[in-house]
């Protein structure tokens, strides 16, 4: 989760220190928690920003990926975990992530999706920064995966149960990467039923279009450079 642009009505106490290869994960951590916060006081460090790295990082992080958290000698990495522990310990209620198990595994599953999703997505947009050609094949196994996404929101208006949750937060960014990528023909917005759902999401709190808005700034000085 990034420190910076944290309001004073945030989550409680975690220290999250941000470091390694990262850009669209911490954000999805701070767009989906963003929405339902109670006060919090954390500190962030990203070294790609000029932060210095703490002093064991990898027996702290052995994966050496951002975001990560730590919070009274716990030690998370992976967005979405983070995201989890940090709803289920300090959110206000557990809309996003409820405590029913019921509900909460129907979450889980579309998070689950969420990464598969992410990382089909992942191999049509890494290529654009290394000069490298995408194949069709990981092009149609993305639109694989939205057409199955699609189906998930036929004849409902949230990924997960009747109200937004977490999953949706994480699904929508995940396909914010694609806006990066118009040469590869891929367009969620195609698909009717993602359509409607996405500007559903990203209206549904101020902080989430924030969240986006430092995304999209984010991917395109990656292009910059």
């Amino acid at each position: 989760m990034v420190a910076h642009d944290c309001p004073s009505d945030s989550l409680t106490r975690p220290s999250v220190e941000n470091y390694s290869m990262g850009g669209r994960s911490r954000s999805s951590v701070k767009a989906s928690v963003n929405a339902n916060r109670k006060k919090s006081k954390k500190k962030g460090l990203n070294a790609n920003r000029g932060g210095s790295l703490p002093s064991d990082p990898q027996e702290k992080f052995p994966q050496h990926t951002k975001p990560a958290l730590e919070d009274n000698g716990l030690y998370l990495a992976e967005s979405r975990s983070i995201a989890m522990y940090l709803i289920s310990k300090y959110a206000k209620d557990d809309s996003l992530y409820p405590k029913d198990v019921n509900k909460r595994v129907l979450v889980d599953q579309r998070l689950f999706f969420d990464q598969d999703l992410y990382n089909r997505i992942f191999n049509v947009f890494r290529p654009k920064f290394y000069g490298e050609q995408v194949d069709t094949g990981s092009i149609d196994k993305v639109n694989e995966g939205l057409e199955t996404l699609n189906r998930m929101l036929d004849g409902k208006q949230w990924l997960a149960g009747d109200k937004i949750t977490l999953a949706d937060y994480a699904v929508a960014n995940s396909l914010s990467a694609l806006e990066f990528v118009p040469e590869s023909g891929i367009d969620p917005t195609k698909q009717p039923n993602i359509k409607e759902w996405l500007p559903r999401v990203e209206s549904s709190h101020p902080k989430y279009g924030e969240s986006l808005k430092e995304l999209r700034e984010g991917f395109k000085k990656m292009e910059q450079k």
